[in-house]
């Protein structure tokens, strides 16, 4: 069953519509599909026409129960229509994720999802998991149980703003899951007619090359109209560009199949020997962290506004000469400072690096696998994405006694492209000198993975 949670903490963006959509689309193509609903507002329900006062066994209920014996699916799924059902929320979702609500006390708090829906996945071939506007227990279990995320982002004016607000919260999640998860970004809401909705497009595409998808979905009545009669588009206005827009998104998702996670794996430790990466426990503090950092209201202040307009202006009216200049010179520097180190030429089968006295810094082959090693004194965040990982970052750990961030990836033979996130903000690696241009116009780093060298 492939497992794909729609996620944004910010509502009104299409969340709930491109989960509903999508599983109807799927449905349609003959593949069993279930629509998971952990958002309390229920709104999966009201949206393909089921009563929530007649939904007497939710998810949530499902969540707390002994999940240790088998599981009666007939007890939770609601069969909407063909090939299509749906594991209903009620408000009372809301309550079980605080202290004392039952979710809260669990030891596997954080995975009972994944769990459940280990008992149902024999049934289906897809699942969409409609996440809460909110970044909690609830979106900490979906993004476990899932392999895949799509983030919707209106392309409206605070746009650009929202979707690095919701990218880098995602990738802290995830980065305390532990567990790469491939994420898009899905952009919704789009008026072709607008210039303004023309520029933030361009602008989110230059903003997240690699995590974009090159599907929109555009500004239609019908799509509204569908919901509030309770069904999905295709239903209701088959032949209309909603559902046009829903079916080639099933489209690109069914040509792009996961390839297999990647291990990760620590080098060393602070007194030199190897140990794989630790898998930090899931605390109330994490959720209570993640959900601070993310309270900052939607709406901005003049001033900040108009930062925002400027950014934008500048991301996509000066898109070609900035093109150019990447494709040159690397834009780390201004997301952190590097020490120049002697420079090293590159070797057969290997990219270039640069050394320090005592480390090597850039990409090279181990024994174990691809090696990624960045200088850090702690107080950047650094991650990479390549062809090799579907382009979603995957952080790098800081070890602090050696003054260094890394990361040991396994990976196939042959040539790949790699670019780091520093900080949030995407770029060539300093310290490997192959490059090649992306299709929009930047600079990607290159590697090279000898088969002799490759790890299955």
């Amino acid at each position: 069953m492939r497992t794909i949670a729609i996620v944004n903490q910010k509502g009104g963006c299409g969340k709930t519509t491109t989960a509903i959509n999508l599983a109807a689309e799927y449905a349609r193509r003959g593949l069993r599909t279930l629509l998971v609903d952990v958002d309390p507002q229920s709104h999966c329900a009201a949206g393909l026409g089921v009563p929530e006062h007649r939904i007497e066994y939710s998810v949530g209920d499902a969540m707390l129960a002994d999940l240790s014996v088998p599981f009666e699916r007939t007890t939770l799924v609601w069969e909407v229509a063909r090939n299509l059902d749906l594991a209903p929320s009620t408000m009372r979702l809301a309550r079980m994720e605080a202290p004392g609500g039952g979710l809260h006390e669990l030891p596997d708090r954080d995975r009972r999802l994944e769990t459940l829906l280990g008992h149902l996945a024999p049934a289906y071939d897809r699942c969409l998991i409609d996440c809460p506007p909110t970044i909690g227990l609830l979106t900490f279990n979906a993004l476990r149980a899932a392999r895949e995320a799509i983030i919707p982002v209106e392309t409206g004016y605070f746009a650009l703003r929202g979707a690095e607000k919701q990218w880098e919260t995602i990738q802290r999640v995830i980065g305390r899951i532990n567990r790469p998860i491939a994420c898009h970004i899905l952009p919704t809401l789009y008026d072709p007619q607008s210039e303004l909705a023309q520029d933030i497009l361009a602008a989110l595409r230059r903003q997240f090359a690699g995590q974009i998808l090159p599907i929109v979905i555009r500004d239609r009545p019908e799509l509204r109209t569908a919901v509030s009669l309770g069904q999905a588009v295709l239903e209701h206005a088959p032949d209309s560009d909603g559902a046009a827009d829903y079916a080639h998104l099933a489209d690109w998702l069914m040509d792009h199949q996961l390839k297999p996670m990647l291990e990760i794996e620590i080098v060393r430790d602070p007194e030199g020997a190897e140990r794989p990466a630790a898998n930090p426990p899931l605390a109330r503090s994490t959720i209570e962290a993640a959900t601070a950092a993310d309270a900052e209201p939607d709406d901005l202040d003049g001033t900040r506004a108009g930062e925002l307009a400027h950014r934008l202006r500048q991301l996509t009216l000066g898109a070609t000469a900035t093109a150019s200049a990447a494709a040159a010179t690397p834009s780390v520097s201004a997301a952190m400072p590097l020490a120049v180190a002697p420079r090293r030429e590159a070797v057969a089968g290997r990219a270039a690096v640069r050394e320090s006295p005592t480390h090597v810094y850039g990409v090279r082959q181990t024994s174990r696998g691809v090696l990624f090693v960045q200088p850090n004194d702690g107080s950047h965040r650094i991650a990479v994405a390549g062809d090799f990982n579907h382009w979603t970052p995957l952080p790098l750990e800081h070890q602090p006694d050696l003054g260094v961030s890394q990361v040991i990836v396994k990976m196939s033979p042959g040539s790949h492209q790699y670019r780091l996130v520093i900080d949030g903000r995407w770029t060539a690696d300093p310290y490997n000198d192959r490059r090649a241009l992306n299709p929009h116009g930047e600079a990607n780093s290159v590697l090279d993975v000898p088969v002799s060298q490759a790890l299955s």
